[in-house]
């Protein structure tokens, strides 16, 4: 059951990344808009990324940073993530506290305030 349901998501990501690969979020509205942005006007963590990841796929990292300076950062973690997923021994019994999580949500919520200041030099933050 377990491999059915990885080989599912794999196909679910790689049909999304042809997707986006294809139709790029700027001038297609195949994707949908953020739901943050459109009630409060205010850009949230994620806006942008649909544009960032379409950027990514072209091999554009300067475009991906200009629309999401967090995707590529982002992206790197997961990748670490899976691999010391499947590289770490499976009897690695983890007990210690880590404080990983919590300092990437205090990026997240930095980030998230510092894009909607309205002066230089954080409106560089803001989705082009």
């Amino acid at each position: 059951m377990k491999k059915i349901y990885l080989i599912s998501l794999l196909a679910g990501l790689f049909a999304l990344a042809g997707l986006l690969y294809v139709f790029d979020p700027a001038d297609c509205n195949l994707f949908p808009p953020c739901p943050f942005y459109t009630i409060t006007g205010l850009y949230c963590p994620g806006c942008g990324s649909q544009r960032a990841l379409h950027d990514i796929l072209h091999l554009d990292a300067a475009g991906a940073a200009a629309n999401n300076l967090l995707v590529i950062p982002a992206i790197l973690v997961i990748i670490y993530h899976i691999l010391y997923q499947l590289i770490r021994p499976k009897h690695q019994n983890i007990l210690y506290y880590n404080s990983t999580p919590r300092i990437i949500l205090g990026i997240i919520i930095i980030f998230w305030i510092l894009r909607n200041l309205p002066f230089y030099p954080f409106t560089l933050l803001a989705p082009s």
